[in-house]
């Protein structure tokens, strides 16, 4: 099957360099969610599907019903399979990707404080969850709330240990997913975490009201 306005096949991709050592990894990465920019070891995953953007679009588009979207412009451009909306086409369930909606939360807070307050020096993992403990005060039952609902029990029981633990793996996931590096104590936003404002702007941009809808 072609694109007939520019001839490329959407299995053009399969006969590129290193397609056999690369397209399957980035195939599976890709509908566990993952995004892939021009950052560290995703260098060469990010080169192999910026040269086949168009077949790889086709192809995902063709036999999986969604989108390869690119995001970002120039160096902080990224790439991930959009299936956020309800329609997730013919992805596996194994592989349909959801934040929790506890680790949302810990994004907006991550934003709110770097680029929103502009703290962009911040990249100590023990200092954020201090500054989130100390600083967001008011929004701290709401993410108990948010937490035992996930775990199906009541929000009584949950603490400032609870909030560490839940910042520790938001941020686990978010460097899964490639929105954030992580390395012990030491993280720092890639262009991909630019996503979770794309995703949620409208509730972002009200940031304020969002978070004072946790109290």
């Amino acid at each position: 099957m072609e694109n007939e306005n520019n001839k490329i096949s959407l299995s053009s991709f399969l006969y590129s360099d290193n397609s056999e050592d690369l397209f399957a990894s980035i195939d599976y990465l890709l509908k566990d969610g993952v995004h892939f920019q021009k950052e560290g070891k995703q260098i060469n995953q990010y080169n192999f599907i910026s040269q086949n953007e168009e077949s790889l679009k086709l192809y995902y588009n063709t036999f999986f019903k969604v989108d390869l979207v690119k995001g970002g412009e120039d160096n902080a451009s990224y790439y991930y399979l959009d299936f956020i909306n309800n329609d997730r086409g013919n992805i596996s369930d194994k592989h349909r990707y959801m934040l929790k909606s506890e680790y949302v939360i810990i994004g907006f807070l991550i934003y709110k404080i770097m680029f929103i307050d502009r703290e962009f020096d911040l990249n100590s993992v023990q200092k954020l969850k201090e500054k989130i403990r100390l600083e967001c005060e008011d929004y701290k039952q709401g993410i108990y709330t948010l937490i035992a609902k996930s775990k199906n029990t009541t929000p009584g029981n949950y603490n400032d240990d609870i909030i560490d633990k839940t910042i520790q793996s938001a941020l686990e996931e978010f460097k899964k997913i490639g929105w954030i590096t992580l390395d012990k104590d030491e993280f720092h936003t890639l262009p991909a975490f630019d996503r979770l404002l794309k995703v949620y702007e409208e509730y972002i941009i009200n940031i304020e009201e969002t978070l004072n809808e946790l109290k």
